[in-house]
């Protein structure tokens, strides 16, 4: 498949054509040349026929309109084809000229690869921290609850309704860690490219009332030790 520029209403346009297209619209004229000479006979055996003379005419007409187009789309055809040999010769010498750079290319998608690698072992390491400290609240939260302590009264150490724990006066928050890890890497996105969408990062908290304040603070710490 090969495309060309075209001007139109005032703009370029690529036109494409396919070798498919190339080959029906000659088979198409093949055909119209075995109907323009089965007319031609049939014309020539009865020249008094009008019924023969109007299909030589219709003929005559049809194998010289698809003999133009075949012509054509075989001119822009080769005219493409020339433009594609160009084009990848021009791509052999680039590659070339820059094969110390292209070289390079390997080696640094694999580093790349790693620090992926490594990026995600260490996101399922913090997910599975951050879920172990949710578990723990929960934990504490039922301990309070199972000896009748609620913090809905404003009592010092008793559990939230959403399982959050409260002893003596300090709130420990639901944690949801997806949230956390996700607007972790909002914050490194936007250092970086301010304008990505994933700079913009915001999702709702999910697992209670308090994960939103839970994930808050554990960014909030985490941020800290980052000197940020």
């Amino acid at each position: 498949m090969t495309a060309q520029a075209v001007e139109v209403g005032g703009r370029n346009t690529v036109i494409v054509v396919t070798a498919e297209q190339l080959e029906q619209v000659e088979r198409e004229a093949g055909q119209a040349q075995e109907v323009l000479r089965e007319a031609e006979r049939e014309y020539a055996a009865n020249r008094a026929s009008q019924t023969a003379y109007g299909k030589h005419r219709d003929a005559v007409e049809a194998a010289d309109h698809v003999a133009v187009r075949a012509r054509l789309l075989r001119q822009d055809w080769e005219v493409q084809e020339e433009g594609r040999r160009r084009r990848a010769a021009d791509g052999e010498a680039a590659a070339a000229e820059m094969s110390r750079d292209i070289d390079g290319l390997g080696a640094s998608r694999a580093s790349a690869v790693q620090a992926v690698v490594a990026a995600g072992s260490a996101m399922r390491a913090a997910l599975d921290a951050l879920g172990e400290h949710d578990g723990r609240v929960r934990a504490v939260g039922q301990g309070l609850a199972g000896r009748g302590l609620r913090s809905r009264d404003g009592e010092a150490t008793g559990a939230g309704l959403d399982g959050s724990a409260r002893v003596r006066g300090q709130l420990w928050p639901l944690v949801d860690g997806s949230a956390v890890l996700g607007q972790m890497l909002a914050d490194l996105v936007a250092e970086r490219y301010p304008r990505h969408p994933l700079a913009r990062f915001s999702a709702p908290p999910h697992g209670g009332v308090t994960a939103g304040r839970g994930r808050d603070e554990v960014l909030a710490l985490s941020r800290s030790a980052r000197g940020r």
